[in-house]
């Protein structure tokens, strides 16, 4: 008697890797916004390095800050995390989302890090627009003009969830 079974590629395997693949195109599609947005508003080409490091970062919310920390421009991710507007966002300075759970101490090493002007991460306690707190890690870049000069600060942020 002969084995007539045939195999079939399950149709959950296929869409496994098909959701793999629509998951990455949708970063890159999201990446590809975000620098030309980033364009548009420092009105200039976003540095090479600057592209690596957005590309192999894993943030959900952008935001770029003037050398005085004035809000300038935030991504999409910066509403569905916190709750505010990019309209709302823009012309203060990050320091609306702190509160009575903010660390002092981090606020001032924060401060002292941006006079430095160099690259560094740190967490602190931040609050949604509807009061709730949560840990946000920033990432934080200066970007620099063609003369390397600092002219903005670029904050990659995510929330980190408690383990």
């Amino acid at each position: 008697m002969e084995n007539n079974k045939k195999t079939y590629v399950s149709p959950i395997q296929s869409l496994d890797f098909y959701l793999q693949n629509y998951r990455d195109l949708c970063k890159k599609l999201k990446l590809d916004n975000e620098l030309s947005e980033l364009r548009e508003v420092l009105k200039r080409d976003v540095a090479t390095s600057v592209r690596e490091v957005l590309q192999n970062s894993n943030y959900e919310a952008l935001v770029v800050t003037d050398t005085n920390k004035n809000i300038i421009w935030v991504n999409n991710g910066f509403r569905e995390m916190t709750g505010y507007s990019k309209s709302f966002a823009i012309g203060r300075k990050p320091s609306f989302l702190q509160g009575k759970k903010t660390s002092q101490e981090t606020k001032e090493e924060i401060r002292l890090l941006i006079k430095q002007q160099k690259r560094f991460s740190k967490s602190l306690v931040n609050y949604r627009k509807n009061g709730e707190e949560y840990l946000c890690h920033i990432d934080v870049l200066p970007l620099y003009n063609s003369n390397k000069k600092v002219t903005h600060f670029l904050a990659m942020e995510k929330e980190q969830v408690a383990a």
